[in-house]
């Protein structure tokens, strides 16, 4: 597993106290909460809190069950040798709340968990991260999201809001590879929810699109768990593009978006990420799949921290190992790494701190920057690993590196 100064990963719950020596409960235990019935995130002495708001059902399950699961190792990982503050080893617990990616109930789980005293915070999904940043910048929360939403949730405005998956930012690496990988694509049509997340991801894409020389197509918004996609995907084909880039689009949605175009004879490339690859497979139907672009997605080890997590998987839940594990696995180990690096557990310094990370992980050194974009060093970046899907499973393609001075 990567290495942590005197660390390893933190979980989702986070708030701090002393612990005493009578113990604590529950180190890296997930709880699938329904919303509204919060559990108390009050910790004993000693531990920090980390709280995650995150899909445990609906169309982006897939993922937010795989997050869950990551997390909760993390935190096994770290809290075997703690995170040192002044001699001290403190131990990080995480609870999940299951948000649905339903944004109202999403900003009451994020809320109870505030008014408890949860001062660290995961959030998946730019819906549910969004709408919450205004709450936890008041009260000084660390916010870790794996969300679009572009500078509605990164700017100087929230110092204490971070992305640690690159989302929309991904489109900054992957569009001068296109450029040179595919010269044959010349016009990328996009598909995207009609929320946050879809009209940010597609703003930026389209905005790189022009950048780069290609010519935009079509653009079309779908409701975020539709069922029918053939008139988008109608409307899509009828544009002939040579790419259609399916930016925020996430879980379920992909698939059926994909089954839809093929069936209508759309032949041309497809790009999309944030796919656990086996169910976007399972979903669109192999023959479908095939030949689907992933961007920022791992679609097997290639050295031997990546092989570690992959074999930890395999031996818990059986394969196959999905493939969105691989993105969630390293910022708990950032964050552990902030808070020792800053030795305290007070929000203002690790924030500062989490700025200053040098963290070498599963895809190589990573760090928090695009000031260039942001305003402040908030985003995550690193190497971005492309898979494609050949014969039904997802396969290695490319590793993309991130662009100097983005």
């Amino acid at each position: 597993m990567p290495d942590m100064i005197g660390a390893e990963a933190p979980s989702a719950d986070v708030r701090v106290r002393p612990m005493r020596r009578r113990g604590f409960l529950a180190a890296a235990g997930a709880v699938s909460a329904a919303p509204f019935i919060i559990r108390s995130a009050r910790a004993a002495d000693n531990t920090i809190v980390l709280g995650s708001s995150l899909p445990l059902s609906g169309p982006a399950a897939p993922t937010g069950i795989t997050t869950q699961r990551t997390i909760n190792h993390a935190l096994e990982v770290i809290n075997e040798k703690g995170i040192m503050i002044g001699g001290t080893k403190y131990t990080m617990v995480v609870q999940h709340y299951d948000n649905k990616y339903v944004p109202a109930e999403a900003v009451t789980v994020v809320e109870k968990m505030l008014s408890d005293g949860v001062r660290y915070l995961f959030s998946s999904g730019s819906g549910n991260s969004v709408p919450v940043v205004e709450k936890t910048t008041e009260l000084k929360c660390v916010q870790l999201s794996a969300a679009s939403g572009k500078d509605h949730l990164t700017n100087p405005k929230y110092p204490f809001s971070f992305r640690v998956q690159p989302c929309n930012e991904t489109a900054y690496a992957v569009y001068p590879w296109i450029k040179t990988t595919y010269p044959e694509v010349k016009r990328i049509a996009n598909i995207g929810p009609s929320d946050e997340a879809g009209f940010t991801e597609t703003a930026d894409r389209r905005m790189l699109a022009k950048k780069y020389g290609f010519t935009s197509g079509a653009n079309e918004f779908f409701k975020r768990g539709a069922l029918d996609f053939y008139p988008v995907a109608t409307r899509l084909a009828e544009d002939k593009p040579d790419l259609i880039d399916f930016g925020g689009t996430i879980g379920r949605d992909q698939g059926l978006a994909v089954k839809a175009l093929r069936e209508l004879g759309y032949k041309g490339k497809i790009l999309l990420g944030y796919s656990d690859a086996q169910s976007f497979v399972q979903i669109a139907t192999p023959e479908a799949a095939e030949g689907t672009i992933l961007f920022d997605t791992l679609a097997e080890p290639q050295n031997d921290s990546e092989k570690q997590l992959h074999d930890w998987w395999i031996a818990k839940y059986g394969p196959p190992m999905p493939s969105f594990a691989y993105l969630m696995w390293d910022w708990p180990f950032m964050l552990a790494q902030a808070i020792q690096d800053a030795g305290s557990i007070d929000t203002t310094k690790v924030a500062d701190s989490l700025r200053k990370v040098q963290y070498h992980g599963l895809f190589g050194l990573e760090r928090f920057g695009m000031k260039s974009v942001y305003g402040l060093d908030c985003s995550l970046t690193r190497d971005i690993p492309m898979s494609v899907i050949k014969n039904g499973k997802p396969a290695p393609l490319d590793v993309v590196n991130w662009p100097v001075g983005v």
